[in-house]
């Protein structure tokens, strides 16, 4: 396996790095790797289909304020967009139907077929994750080509509609009635999954407590009784065991988001403007200084001499 993810430009000890974001070109470079070398041409759609609602774990808090389907999914591009660089989805509602369209600035990656076929699979099983499948999507689209009858049928057979090869943009429609369908169900039921996921009996409070902020970060959550919250801890209990270990609430979070920062950093794929909002920052003058304070200087030097190693 090391010989495949040095293939594309991976070491291997990357899988063993915490909350690390894997730049999603590699990524896709990946995908497109192993297909060939293992001949497994449907290893991204069946990567997708082993996904279940808890890729949305990190945005509970928020889908739980969402009223209906249009304004979570709101949250779910959002969200996209911050942890995919160049990365955008359209969403247009038509007189009967709603149209998904799916872009990256890479064009060179978007006529992949594993990126195709991961970022169409993904977001159709999002979509039943929302609305169940009494609700079936009316047609997905590729932008590549199909000659292959076994294989278009395959596809047909995968995402539940008819799939049609050859088209403009990556996009997929559904009915716009779908738009308006409240979402208490699937809130309920990530919740429960959230809290049903019990964390290891020797596992230390600072890594439980770091591993909840990186999913957080991302969405501007990271005060004290927020995490706090979401671990089920009053904040006096969670900062005395913290103490307990020898540290603090902002000590930590100073950690997790200097940790994150280099590796993120390490990747030129990350524009540094994505790297403030992942690590919760408003502003990217503001993770400068925090960079500066930690480190001494600031986040373009240190990614100088980073990619110069």
């Amino acid at each position: 396996m090391s010989a495949l993810y040095e293939s594309v430009g991976l070491d291997k000890a990357i899988f063993s790095e915490d909350s690390l974001l894997i730049p999603y070109d590699k990524f896709v470079y990946l995908l497109e790797a192993a297909a060939a070398q293992l001949d497994f041409p449907d290893i991204a759609m069946q990567l997708a289909r082993q996904q279940d609602m808890m890729i949305l774990a990190p945005l509970g808090s928020m889908l739980s304020d969402c009223n209906n389907v249009s304004e979570a999914l709101e949250v779910i591009v959002k969200y996209l967009k911050i942890l995919v660089s160049g990365y955008q989805v359209d969403i247009q509602v038509q007189q009967d139907h709603l149209t998904v369209s799916f872009y990256l600035e890479q064009s060179h990656i978007q006529e992949l077929v594993q990126y195709q076929d991961y970022a169409m699979a993904s977001a159709v099983n999002i979509l039943y994750g929302l609305l169940g499948r009494s609700f079936p999507i009316r047609a997905c689209y590729f932008l590549r080509s199909e000659q292959d009858q076994q294989r278009m049928s395959e596809y047909a057979q995968y995402f539940g509609c008819p799939v049609a090869f050859n088209n403009r943009t990556l996009s997929l429609t559904c009915d716009n009635s779908v738009l308006q369908l409240d979402i208490g169900n699937l809130v309920k039921q990530l919740n429960t999954k959230i809290n049903n996921t019990k964390p290891l009996h020797n596992e230390c409070i600072v890594k439980r407590v770091s591993n909840v902020m990186s999913f957080s970060l991302t969405n501007g959550i990271y005060r004290l009784e927020d995490i706090a919250s979401s671990m089920h801890y009053s904040q006096r209990t969670l900062q005395r065991k913290l103490g307990e270990q020898n540290t603090s609430f902002s000590a930590l979070l100073d950690s997790v988001r200097f940790n994150m920062a280099n590796q993120y950093l390490k990747n030129s794929y990350y524009r540094q403007t994505d790297i403030a909002v992942l690590l919760g920052y408003n502003s990217l003058s503001a993770f400068s200084r925090s960079y500066h304070r930690w480190s001494g200087i600031y986040p373009n030097e240190a990614r100088k001499r980073m990619l110069k190693e």
